[in-house]
């Protein structure tokens, strides 16, 4: 991207050259996306890897894989390979798999991938990558203790990098974070009071229906329409693995740190009735609260459904809703769902001593 010296009303005109043609404007958006990001592990050069590109192009399965991090698509690929009869070994350098995610759901769910025969190793140093007669090794330190691990294939994924290095933003002004990352203000605007940014270009959260929203505003912030900003903190997410991960609003930890108080309570899947009915108990919902206001400011779900599930709590965390409000919601039985509320009135009663559709 360069200045050009003119433009209406004294604004700077940039242009950009796309296929060897120049498009002059006023106003731009800097939505490039993001492209996986690998790691500088000793080796990795002369190692074949996938990354979550790669791997959907694989002609031939493999008998056994192994995964560097425990994040939503490490952890999604690994459960489909193995579920398709690979075996699959995780690394993560963290010291749990998705370690952003509730303590409670993070154990349990890799109780269950563990039950499946996923082999996972937290805590993971990797030292060097090599490959020798078609066979990718590892050289790690788990735990202190030298470790190898060895496959036939080697999935990398650390999460993804910002696709701005090439794009010339610092000739005209946009700074980036050191990871490559768009600063921008509230209103999606750069350093450059005409270049604005939005989606995987900014940072997190990495998810397609993010930066569609944050596009929208961005385009109406750079054209003058409104002033209009994003509440990251009501945006759910969600782990495609089996029992399923979704959460919103902030976890036990995140909300104590910053407002020094905090009350959660936990309600396994095995105490919602249709869970036992459709016999898939695995699970649990925990409940985040703000213990003067009572209002639902966090819900984690493990669940088959917690994709699903997870919508009726983005409404309560957006609109702030308390306890007793979700609890004087009357709500479909037997449905998965009922197991918000039940988390809800985990606050008021004993959920283990409780009959059906008690309010």
């Amino acid at each position: 991207m360069k200045s050009t010296p003119q433009g209406a009303g004294n604004q700077p005109l940039q242009g950009i050259e796309v296929g060897g043609e120049r498009i002059i404007g006023e106003r731009f958006i800097i939505a490039t996306g993001s492209s996986p990001r690998v790691p500088q592990f000793p080796g990795i050069d002369e190692v074949g890897y996938l990354t979550n590109r790669e791997v959907l192009s694989l002609t031939e399965l493999p008998k056994s894989l192994i995964v560097l991090g425990a994040g939503p698509l490490g952890l999604e690929f690994a459960q489909i390979f193995s579920r398709f009869g690979t075996k699959v070994t995780v690394l993560t350098h963290g010291e749990r798999i998705l370690s952003h995610e509730e303590p409670e759901i993070s154990i349990a769910l890799a109780g269950y991938l563990e039950e499946e025969g996923i082999d996972i190793h937290t805590r993971v140093e990797v030292n060097s990558l090599r490959e020798e007669n078609v066979m990718k090794t590892v050289e790690a330190t788990v735990d202190g203790e030298k470790m190898t691990f060895t496959a036939e294939e080697g999935l990398i994924a650390v999460g993804v990098r910002a696709n701005t290095a090439t794009l010339g933003l610092e000739q005209v002004g946009v700074a980036l974070e050191q990871n490559g990352d768009v600063i921008i203000d509230e209103r999606f605007k750069t350093s450059a009071d005409h270049i604005y940014a939005a989606g995987d270009a900014i940072g997190p959260p990495h998810l397609e229906t993010v930066a569609a929203k944050e596009g929208h505003i961005a385009a109406l912030n750079a054209l003058g329409a409104e002033s209009a900003t994003i509440d990251h903190n009501v945006i759910s997410h969600a782990v495609f693995t089996s029992p399923q991960v979704a959460s919103v609003g902030m976890t036990e930890e995140a909300y104590a740190s910053v407002y020094n108080v905090c009350a959660c309570r936990s309600v396994e899947m095995r105490y919602v009735p249709k869970a036992r009915a459709i016999n898939d108990t695995r699970g649990l919902i925990k409940m985040t609260i703000d213990p003067n206001t009572m209002r639902i400011v966090g819900v984690h779900i493990l669940a088959p459904l917690a994709a699903e599930m997870i919508h009726e709590a983005v409404l309560a965390v957006k609109n702030e809703m308390t306890i007793d409000q979700l609890i004087d919601t009357v709500h479909i039985f037997p449905t998965l769902s009922e197991g918000i509320k039940m988390a809800a009135q985990a606050f008021r009663r004993d959920i283990t001593k409780m009959s059906c559709c008690v309010e």
